[in-house]
């Protein structure tokens, strides 16, 4: 059975993803990581819930998590033990070796169960993608780290766009929101706003500058990909009438 254009991206993202992972934890801890200013436990947590992610939507791209399914058990009990064998070969490769750090990648398996179990691929996509969100802004000072190089204008930018062509997405499947509705905009842009709105208040909460510029680059990439993905639609509809009314003549 050929597999369908969802599933071979997944595929390709968790070949990328899951390597990569096993090189960051098994060399010196890289600088950036040093200087993010995020909790150790923090990283583990996110790193594990994207790897259940992945590997998930890898092995049932198109079904929820079913907790009476042995499939369910069956990769939670693999990464927690790839996750203490990883653990364990840290100590043996002169980085240190903790129980919290397990019990993060546990903590962050199942948290990226209980979405999958609750939510279909998009919005559980849109729920990982705004705990990254979430945590790179307000947990973290990546995005102070090089502000020579925009980083942070970079960043929201691509982040908010993602998250709202995710939810387009999500639309695009739903019956009765075809994008001809008068209200589609609206609805593209609310999720997203949430989104923006719970970062800022979280930066409150913790005590983290809000860069009013930072929140316009947002909701500029929030409203171009709303607007684009609207217009591209509606062109492709008006070029496809173009071509029958031509094939009638």
């Amino acid at each position: 059975m050929p597999l369908l254009k969802r599933h071979k991206y997944i595929l390709m993202s968790l070949g990328i993803y899951w390597p990569a992972l096993f090189v960051l934890t098994h060399i010196p801890v890289p600088q950036i990581a040093e200087q993010s200013g995020m909790s150790d436990k923090t990283m583990h947590l996110l790193a594990y819930l994207i790897l259940v992610f992945f590997v998930w939507v890898a092995i049932s791209p198109y079904e929820k998590v079913r907790w009476n399914k042995p499939k369910t058990w069956i990769i939670l009990a693999i990464i927690v033990c790839y996750g203490a064998f990883d653990e364990w070969l840290q100590g043996r490769m002169g980085r240190q070796m903790e129980l919290m750090d397990l019990v993060s990648d546990f903590l962050g398996v199942a948290i990226g169960l209980i979405i999958l179990s609750i939510l279909s691929f998009w919005l559980a996509l849109l729920a990982v993608s705004a705990i990254f969100i979430f945590a790179i802004t307000n947990l973290s000072h990546l995005l102070g780290l090089y502000p020579q190089y925009h980083l942070n204008t970079v960043f929201h930018l691509t982040a908010y766009s993602a998250a709202t062509l995710i939810w387009i997405q999500y639309l695009d499947r739903k019956p009765g929101l075809e994008r001809r509705r008068p209200l589609w905009p609206l609805r593209a842009i609310c999720p997203p706003l949430l989104l923006l709105g719970a970062v800022l208040g979280g930066s409150v909460y913790y005590d983290k500058p809000i860069w009013w510029v930072d929140a316009a680059t947002a909701l500029f990439g929030i409203a171009a990909s709303t607007l684009i993905s609207f217009l591209t639609v509606r062109l492709a509809r008006r070029r496809g009438r173009n071509s029958c009314q031509y094939d009638n003549q």
